[in-house]
């Protein structure tokens, strides 16, 4: 997974507490509208904007998230249209405010009233609201794309009575804005060769800024860092320090790491050794943004490392996040540095990974067990 993808992730997490999740399929669906048919006029509109590709200018109003307006959602739906390949993306600050249980063609039309009373340079607009409530879930997403003169060229509606929406394999707001991104790039002209093409721009810079990632200088030595560390092979020593641990709303705290080094020991990846000396980080667990959560401790860790060297080639600090009852709600992290203290591995999971999923951890065993299963995909 690209490192712009695990940054959507973490920053559309934010949104996550708005409104409910995994509803019932059935639970509080909205009446289906009206199909809404476009004139003559309308589809040429449509097909000028297709024509225009990537080379077509979009504001985005702040995309709705339970009735409130997000910024961080609607910068991920920028960054994911950026990587589909369009250039020229503006986000507006200037909240559209939808009348109350207003028709799909209703809202259509008010967008398009909005947008032309305002100040915006780009040829088109794009509105969407993600709907739902704690007791149904997100049951609806709506979206309207109007020209500059005010006109409608674009719209939609899923909800889970189509197909589309009933194809999501989870109902969060990351899954939503893709939908929206899916449906919204062929009326762009954005296809697979665009998305191939695609280079980061404005909106990478602000996931950049938002995440708390380090400068691309200092992350692309990791890839043949990591090279080395898996031509050392089983001749590689690991000290392993006391992963820091905590369950639910509880304090963090130091916890054994012998469990973990003989893991790592047992599958043969290298040669790793529980500290004897106790370590507990201080980098913060709370902040919404995982990605920072991650960067900062990465950082926290690469400064010790650098000021308190081990006798190993390389030392691995891990801290854990779950609940017993609730495997979605944590997160497994871990920074390997070399004898310089430099960064060879930041590694973050969560229930949106694959390899997370598989495991679903609810215990610190269980987060050791994707640790393991995470470094063997960098070392085998």
């Amino acid at each position: 997974m690209g490192v712009a993808n695990v940054v959507v992730m973490a920053v559309v997490a934010i949104g996550i507490g708005a409104v409910g999740v995994n509803a019932p399929t059935n639970a509080g669906e909205p009446k289906a509208d009206k199909p809404m048919l476009g004139t003559p006029e309308q589809q040429e509109r449509l097909d000028l904007m297709k024509s225009r590709a990537t080379e077509a200018s979009l504001t985005i109003l702040p995309v709705r998230l339970g009735g409130k307006p997000w910024d961080r959602v609607t910068e991920v739906v920028g960054l994911l249209l950026e990587q589909q390949g369009l250039r020229n993306i503006e986000l507006s600050k200037a909240a559209f405010e939808p009348a109350a249980k207003t028709d799909l063609q209703g809202l259509a039309a008010s967008v398009g009233e909005f947008g032309k009373g305002r100040p915006i340079t780009t040829e088109y607009v794009l509105y969407a609201e993600i709907n739902g409530s704690p007791e149904t879930g997100v049951n609806e997403l709506r979206a309207v794309v109007a020209d500059k003169a005010g006109r409608v060229v674009w719209t939609d509606r899923q909800t889970p009575r189509d197909e589309a929406f009933q194809g999501l394999q989870s109902r969060e707001p990351m899954s939503l804005c893709v939908l929206l991104v899916q449906r919204l790039s062929p009326q762009l002209g954005l296809n697979e060769e665009t998305a191939k093409a695609a280079k980061p721009g404005k909106m990478a810079a602000i996931m950049d800024q938002r995440s708390g990632m380090p400068p691309e200088s200092d992350r692309t030595p990791l890839a043949e860092r990591q090279k080395q560390m898996k031509q050392l092979g089983q001749n590689a020593t690991v000290m392993v320090l006391p992963v820091r641990v905590r369950m639910a709303d509880n304090a963090a705290e130091a916890g054994s790491a012998a469990d973990l080094a003989k893991m790592i020991s047992d599958a043969g990846l290298c040669k790793a050794t529980p500290a004897k000396q106790s370590l507990l980080l201080e980098a913060s667990q709370a902040d919404p943004n995982e990605m920072k959560v991650l960067w900062d401790l990465a950082r926290e860790f690469r400064d010790y490392s650098r000021k308190n060297p081990h006798d190993a080639d390389y030392v691995l600090y891990a801290d854990y996040r779950f609940s017993p009852q609730q495997w979605q709600a944590g997160f497994v992290h871990f920074v390997v540095c070399d004898r310089k203290g430099e960064w060879v591995i930041v590694d973050m999971q969560n229930s949106h990974h694959p390899d997370y999923q598989s495991i679903r951890p609810t215990s610190k065993e269980g987060c050791d067990k994707l640790l393991l299963k995470r470094l063997e995909g960098y070392l085998r």
